[in-house]
């Protein structure tokens, strides 16, 4: 990882983000950010992070930011590698790391299954999902002995395994079409690819609940729904040339004016979120519960991607993105020390965070009411950052843990 960190020269006037370095140091401070979003998330506890992480910046969670930024650092790196290695080469190599997900995901559902077997280990968090809304718990493991066929099922099609990490199934799905949109992209049909790509969508907004594949990772990230995200994420990344040389002038006012307005709009919307594990004096109670549940339920969930949502993300990610280039020098300063690192590491601090995630349940029960034991859980989730954070700057196992 040290090798790949590029630091460039914070600006010698002002604040604004420095043109150095080939690697866009943005995108990385980004993904730290949705990694303590995700891990905050992940580790059901409440304490004070859970005042900034669920769902305050809008309608949004770190979940759709990784999927975006995975697309956009593919595309901006297969629109240089392509002419040089060849189509073959390149189309290798995108399907290799496809299958080296796969290979990932199988390791993280069997590592834990065995981890689950030791009686001084309770694994429920990580073997079960629990709906904290109506107490409802979901295995995710067979309960039951099964054949030796069925489970080898169970794993190959990744129908069972924890589900803080089953996005890399979708990962996987997305990467094996990926060198479509490439064909589209390099002989200039991508508006073809994309409106292609946005008419499944909006077909599946219309028969939620069908998933192209049998597993488990379909539940919370249905690939008809979240490839969206991706394809359009990885025509950004692959034309952010011709789109930075369009975007100018008046074409870029409008641009910023939109896409700010929007973010600051579902900001404001996001403060009188329902979630009932929030206390009641950190959100506003401006907008009536059942409009807010109308428009939640209808166009900003999670599992389905409703256009809300989608629309926030995207505007979400260009403000934020315009917001560290001309405010870059405090922002790194202040954070860029964590959330570079992390954010540049990402892909090991996914698969590490899983096993930090069970290490915490051993610690503390996870219950997302808040309570009097706010000093116990901050420690646990700022604890578990920290950990994260000093694993990626020592690179513990990272010869061995992909990234």
């Amino acid at each position: 990882m040290s090798k790949n960190t590029e630091r460039p020269p914070l600006s010698e006037s002002g604040w604004h983000y420095p043109s150095t370095g080939r690697r866009d140091l943005r995108i990385d401070f980004l993904r730290g950010i949705a990694m303590i979003i995700m891990v905050v998330a992940h580790i059901e506890v409440f304490s004070v992070f859970n005042l900034f992480t669920s769902e305050r910046f809008g309608l949004v969670s770190g979940a759709e930011g990784f999927v975006i930024f995975a697309g956009i650092v593919l595309g901006s790196l297969y629109r240089h590698r392509l002419p040089i290695d060849g189509w073959i080469t390149s189309i290798y190599r995108v399907w290799s790391r496809a299958w080296k997900l796969y290979v990932v995901s199988l390791f993280i559902i069997i590592s834990i299954y065995l981890l689950a077997l030791l009686p001084f280990i309770n694994a429920h968090e990580v073997i079960s999902f629990t709906n904290r809304g109506i107490n409802q718990v979901y295995p995710l493991y067979p309960v039951n002995d099964v054949p030796l066929n069925t489970a080898l099922n169970f794993l190959f099609y990744l129908q069972a395994g924890p589900h803080q990490t089953q996005v890399l199934g979708l990962y996987v799905i997305l990467m094996l079409i990926t060198p479509l949109a490439f064909v589209a992209f390099r002989y200039h049909k991508q508006w073809y690819f994309l409106a292609a790509s946005w008419l499944v969508y909006f077909w599946y907004q219309k028969h939620v609940n069908i998933h192209i594949t049998n597993s488990n990772f379909e539940n919370a990230f249905a690939v008809l729904a979240w490839q969206v995200l991706f394809f359009n994420a990885l025509a950004i990344g692959w034309f952010k040339a011709e789109i930075a040389s369009y975007m100018y002038g008046w074409r870029k006012v409008l641009l910023l004016s939109f896409c700010v307005s929007v973010s600051l709009i579902l900001f404001f919307i996001a403060q009188n979120h329902t979630n009932p594990f929030l206390p009641s004096w950190a959100k506003l109670n401006l907008i009536e519960a059942h409009t807010f549940n109308y428009i939640y339920e209808n166009y900003a969930q999670k599992n389905s991607l409703g256009v809300v949502r989608v629309l926030n993300d995207f505007c979400l990610l260009v403000t934020l993105y315009w917001l560290l280039t001309i405010c870059w020098t405090p922002f790194y300063k202040a954070l860029g020390w964590y959330l570079i690192p992390v954010g540049q590491a990402s892909l090991y601090v996914f698969i590490i965070h899983v096993y930090v995630v069970l290490l915490a349940s051993q610690l503390v029960s996870f219950n997302l009411s808040p309570n009097n034991n706010w000093l116990i859980t901050s420690t646990i989730h700022g604890g578990s950052l920290m950990l994260l954070w000093w694993m990626t700057k020592k690179e513990v196992g990272m010869k061995y843990i992909p990234n």
